[in-house]
């Protein structure tokens, strides 16, 4: 079948990754896929990464060029609708759109008729507000993919359709990619980032606004564990009051910084964690660092809200009622007490739950039934 993805984002964050490893293992299983971005946006911060590249190199963007951005002029919305109704017009099966920005010009593009099946995800809680006709504008779908359970309940309430209707398809993670590390690996990420090597590294990716990175270092001066340390991977906009915090803390000592890195540098930046800590799931209920993490074959520390409270069990880490420091103490005590087995049993849920292949094949089977339905 030939799919159509749109996502209506820049940088390759939030839904991107995942949505783009999505695309490409289907294409893996012998579709013909499309992958169109927010191609607009050219200025970034140092925190940001351009999805640029990313795409480019997967070689998945359509034949025709869309600005897909929610930031576009009325003029660039009008080529978009027009552009997208002549993609549409190439034996297009599926059009999955991801964001309301893309549901939006596929509501307009869809006038004219059209064959195949709309697929929407709801990849972030903010989706599901009743505001700004988003109610109406998500009953506008052949079919519905969400993350997590906690979605898919609220997505049912809102639009009012059965539950068989709505597929709760889980993130998913290139298990090759993410994978544990050798001692000799560990010890060098350690060297690099000035850790060591006796101590237990709970880390923390991305440094944006309000992910609880100042309740844990809080949580960790409260405890004061001779052997905790913390690592903060990645830059963002709380960069400089995550660092004061530190620099403030009785463990500062204690609390180190990699900077933004990607690739084979964030590869070494989970070499050197023990566990990784998250508080939410952030814009996108995938749960993407929660997952590399654990494909890492770490521990996960967790609030224990939505998508974070259903991938992180107690068989493969430590959930805690609130990103109150207090309440995050009982899970780092935990984390420093914990069964090796823990890693391991992640690692291997990653393998069975979570592969992008599995992903691929339920999405498939989804579309396939969906098709099936309209016909």
């Amino acid at each position: 079948m030939r799919i159509l993805h749109l996502v209506s984002y820049s940088l390759y964050s939030g839904p991107l990754p995942s949505t783009l490893r999505l695309a490409c293992a289907q294409r893996s299983l012998g579709h013909d896929v499309w992958l169109a971005h927010d191609t607009k946006r050219g200025a970034f911060n140092a925190f940001e990464e351009s999805a640029d590249p990313h795409v480019d190199a997967a070689s998945i963007a359509p034949p025709q060029k869309l600005t897909l951005s929610a930031k576009s002029s009325p003029i660039a919305i009008w080529r978009d609708v027009r552009t997208l109704k002549k993609l549409l017009k190439q034996d297009v099966d599926v059009l999955h759109v991801h964001l309301s920005h893309d549901h939006s010009l596929a509501s307009f593009a869809l006038r004219s008729g059209f064959k195949g099946v709309r697929i929407r995800t709801i990849h972030a809680g903010r989706s599901l507000e009743n505001r700004f006709g988003q109610k109406k504008l998500n009953q506008k779908a052949d079919g519905w993919v969400v993350r997590s359970q906690e979605h898919l309940h609220r997505l049912q309430e809102q639009i009012g359709v059965a539950r068989e209707d709505i597929a709760m398809i889980p993130g998913s993670i290139d298990t090759n990619l993410f994978r544990p590390c050798s001692e000799e690996i560990r010890a060098e990420a350690r060297a690099k980032f000035g850790i060591p090597s006796d101590a237990q590294v709970l880390g923390h990716t991305a440094l944006m606004a309000g992910r609880g990175q100042e309740e844990l270092i809080e949580a960790a001066g409260l405890l004061n564990h001779p052997k905790l340390h913390l690592l903060f991977v990645g830059r963002g906009e709380d960069e400089a009051k995550v660092k004061a915090k530190a620099q403030a803390s009785p463990v500062s000592d204690r609390i180190h910084f990699t900077g933004y890195l990607q690739g084979n540098e964030l590869l070494e930046g989970y070499a050197a964690m023990d566990g990784a800590f998250s508080a939410q799931a952030g814009n996108d209920a995938s749960v993407r660092a929660v997952l590399e993490a654990m494909s890492c074959g770490l521990p996960v520390v967790a609030v224990s809200e939505g998508a974070l409270g259903e991938v992180v069990t107690r068989e493969v880490g430590f959930g805690v009622v609130s990103r109150v420091p207090e309440k995050i103490v009982s899970g780092l005590s935990a984390f420093l007490n914990r069964d090796q087995a823990m890693g391991i049993n992640a690692r291997k849920k990653m393998e069975i739950e979570r592969p992008i292949s599995l992903e691929a094949q339920r999405t498939i089977s989804y579309y396939e039934n969906r098709m099936k339905l309209k016909s």
